[in-house]
């Protein structure tokens, strides 16, 4: 490419997924690259920012169905008004990369018809056999739901939901899903225009390390420890909370020398639905077990510096790892690149990557009996695990790499965009 091609970002908190994308652009010469968000989070000043701010407010009475779409569309005429600013000021992207989660795109397409647009799906809501369906005990047991008519309603509820992300898939020239898994939740329509791309994991930077020590609580732990870690951004059951919880007291008692370190922001809901009386997820589950553990070997950190969950990871003897069919999280393939064992539940997003037995071990979601026996297995004899510890971080190396794999292939698309 001769011409310098203008690129545009449009995340709401960028750089968000687009951080590493977004600095490879701005490095090269060939490209003009902007972003348009609603928080000046950039701080790369080879990238302008363009922020727009929002004005309007929801309706008080609205058809329930239509709630999220208003919101979305108040945030897509907060962002079209600034994108006619610019547009006005002379400013027109050849490509324009969006995350549509949020509406802020759902226009731009009008205002700039002759841009590629490469969209990215982080999650197409599934209505039936996906993780609306997927826990029944939680919905009728914590939520006090009928499962028939909760289910029902939320059909109609992530329906409305997707109408936004089909919008913006349909006017797109391009789509990117960081998972198979993630694109397979897509309308097979869609699917057809769309790319698997991980965002990419930094394994020059998440990598083993031996002499590791942390200090939790003046205990210091290391990897002569035997160490179980978690964790989830809100400690919540999308990602296996509260099973983990009911193992903790058999891990515990079958492993009386063994340490357990839980990472996650427990004030935050989290994924799914909050619990009915308003609590905490950790406060509700917690105290079912706390009187049945070990306190000095129970370590909740809370949400901690990425340098120190890298630490965590680093020291760990078995990773537990459990999810709905959801979008996969970032930690289980960086707790991979650490060399980590993980210990994964037997759903999609997990099976893509951990072949049991190869690259790690995989349980049943809601098996308490085989997840303890797992652990303890692993806590017992964990030198018999290396090969599969090696041969994780081998899985990240080949696949998701983010210098050598991911952003090859995101700098590919984007060529291929812009001919």
């Amino acid at each position: 490419m001769t011409d310098k091609k203008t690129v545009l970002f449009v995340h709401q908190n960028f750089p968000a997924q687009y951080k590493h994308i977004a600095q490879a652009l701005a490095q090269d010469n060939s490209y003009d690259v902007h972003c348009l968000a609603q928080i000046e989070l950039n701080q790369d000043p080879k990238i302008k920012n363009h922020i727009y701010k929002i004005t309007g407010s929801s309706s008080n009475s609205i058809n329930e169905w239509a709630i999220e779409f208003e919101t979305k569309m108040i945030r897509a005429d907060a962002a079209s008004k600034k994108a006619n600013e610019m547009r006005d000021n002379g400013f027109s992207p050849d490509l324009i990369m969006l995350h549509p989660g949020w509406g802020e795109g759902f226009f731009l397409k009008e205002l700039w018809p002759e841009a590629k647009i490469i969209s990215y799906a982080e999650f197409y809501y599934k209505t039936s056999n996906c993780d609306i369906d997927f826990d029944k005990a939680f919905i009728e047991d914590v939520l006090k739901k009928d499962f028939k008519e909760h289910h029902e309603y939320n059909k109609y509820k992530l329906t409305a939901r997707n109408a936004v992300f089909t919008h913006s898939y349909l006017n797109s020239d391009y789509i990117v899903c960081p998972t198979a898994f993630q694109k397979n939740v897509l309308p097979k329509l869609i699917q057809k225009t769309t790319n698997v791309i991980h965002d990419g994991i930094d394994t020059d930077f998440l990598k083993p390390l031996d002499d590791i020590e942390i200090k939790i609580r003046n205990k210091r732990l290391s990897k002569k420890d035997k160490i179980v870690t978690y964790v989830s951004r809100a400690l919540d059951p999308y990602r296996g909370f509260h099973i983990f919880m009911e193992t903790l007291p058999a891990i515990l008692k079958n492993n009386p020398d063994a340490y357990v370190i839980i990472v996650g922001d427990e004030t935050k809901t989290g994924y799914g639905a909050p619990h009915p009386d308003g609590i905490r997820y950790k406060d509700y589950y917690f105290s079912k077990i706390k009187d049945k553990i070990d306190m000095e070997r129970v370590f909740f950190v809370g949400r901690v510096s990425y340098d120190i969950f890298m630490k965590i990871i680093q020291i760990s003897t078995t990773h537990i790892y459990l999810t709905y069919p959801f979008v996969l999280s970032w930690s289980m393939l960086e707790a991979m690149s650490c060399g980590a064992l993980v210990i994964g539940s037997n759903t999609g997003p997990v099976t893509e990557v951990i072949k049991h037995n190869k690259n790690g071990l995989i349980v049943n979601f809601f098996d308490k009996g085989q997840i303890v026996e797992t652990v303890t297995k692993v806590l017992e004899n964990t030198n018999n695990f290396n090969r599969l510890r090696l041969n994780a971080r081998k899985t990240i190396i080949d696949k998701y790499d983010l210098k050598t794999v991911c952003l090859p292939k995101h700098i590919s698309l984007i060529e291929e965009a812009l001919k």
